[in-house]
């Protein structure tokens, strides 16, 4: 694959920008619209977001400036403050922890399953103390965890379980979607994600009407929005554009198409790299995976992703340093369980492209590239 120039053409890691080149003119008439409608935030096109996704994900839903945010409003929404512990899966983003610290509370970083590197349910119970307020699961990669077992957890001690759903658009377990499991269900709608606007952007799902006022109360300075100079509770200036809720609203009835197409990508691999020694995503039953990444396990990752790259292929780690090895959490307050799980798997994992714009001579060159490396006597 070459372009014009005769310059190799690289396939990205990810391919949001794909995506977003093939909706510009779509995008530019959502910008004329906004602009003439003369209002850029908690408009129509917000509004129209919000029922849509109470129409697919049967539960009211808050639009936010991002992931980071849906996961901090919740936490307060949820009266979690200092002194308080929420246990959070060591191999995540760290936003995840961020967010505890936000609200003055402990993040507690605790294993994860091996082979499907969600959070571990037996680690969960081990964890629970009397300080301990809120569950985090983090459905990476874009599989749900062992939610009824993380359920009952919660139920026997009080608990409240914020879903973290940033990578598990319309992922499904036992038939019902990410994010109508636990109290709250936190998306971000950053660009990357299997369905994203033009940057940051975030939702939250909710059970009942009081705490969706709270929510719709904290991303908009504590107001509602027919009164903007009273303010009921603190807030923050944490709303989505227009503009990026337009474009939400364009992609989300798409996401079940694209992520079919991930699907489809993620089965050609598995064929593909049954043979090699590397092990490829486990699907536990009774889920739908959204295949928001894919990450292959392996004893060769840098080797692997040097080889991948010098054939203009772009695998990445993700992430490549667990929550309890971030710098910043030289400083911030945590509790580290141990996590053995996580420190032997993580650097062993890579993820390979498999956004829905990726195309067949693409997927080709990926099998070719990966199976080239083994075969070559890695």
């Amino acid at each position: 694959m070459r372009f014009e120039s005769g310059k190799p053409d690289v396939i990205p890691a990810e391919g949001h920008h794909r995506r977003l080149a093939s909706m510009r003119e779509v995008i530019h008439g959502f910008l004329d619209g906004v602009i003439d409608g003369a209002t850029t935030v908690m408009g129509p096109h917000t509004r129209r977001l919000e029922a849509l996704l109470y129409e697919r994900w049967g539960r009211r839903a808050v639009a936010t400036s991002s992931g980071t945010e849906s996961l901090h409003f919740s936490l307060r929404a949820a009266g979690i403050g200092p002194g308080d512990e929420v246990i959070v899966p060591d191999m995540t983003f760290a936003a995840t922890a961020f967010a505890v610290n936000a609200v003055g509370a402990t993040p507690v970083f605790v294993d994860v399953e091996p082979g499907c590197w969600l959070i571990s349910p037996e680690a969960i119970r081990n964890a629970v103390t009397t300080r301990t307020k809120v569950i985090i699961v983090v459905h990476l990669y874009g599989q749900i965890a062992e939610m009824d077992e993380i359920s009952a957890i919660a139920a026997e001690h009080g608990l409240t379980v914020v879903e973290d759903c940033a990578q598990a658009h319309e992922a499904t377990y036992q038939g019902e979607p990410a994010g109508s499991f636990g109290d709250f269900g936190c998306f971000s709608v950053w660009a990357g994600k299997n369905a994203g606007g033009l940057g940051d952007g975030g939702m939250v799902v909710v059970k009942d009407e009081e705490t969706l006022v709270a929510v719709e109360r904290l991303r908009n300075l504590g107001r509602d929005p027919d009164d903007r100079y009273v303010h009921h509770s603190w807030g923050s200036r944490a709303r989505l554009s227009e503009l990026d809720a337009a474009v939400l609203c364009h992609q989300i009835p798409m996401l079940p198409v694209w992520n079919e197409r991930r699907r489809l990508t993620a089965d050609r691999y598995d064929k593909a790299f049954a043979d090699l020694p590397l092990t490829t995503p486990v699907v536990l039953p009774g889920r739908e995976h959204a295949f928001y990444k894919y990450a292959v396990h392996t004893e060769h990752t840098t080797a692997l992703a040097t080889h991948l790259a010098e054939r203009g292929i772009q695998a990445e780690r993700v992430y490549p340093r667990l929550l309890s090895q971030q710098p910043a959490f030289a400083d911030l307050p945590h509790r580290a369980a141990p996590t053995p799980v996580a420190e032997a798997n993580n650097p062993k994992l890579l993820c390979l492209p498999i956004y829905p714009e990726l195309r067949d001579e693409e997927r080709h060159a990926i099998i070719a590239g990966v199976r080239s490396f083994f075969d070559g006597g890695a």
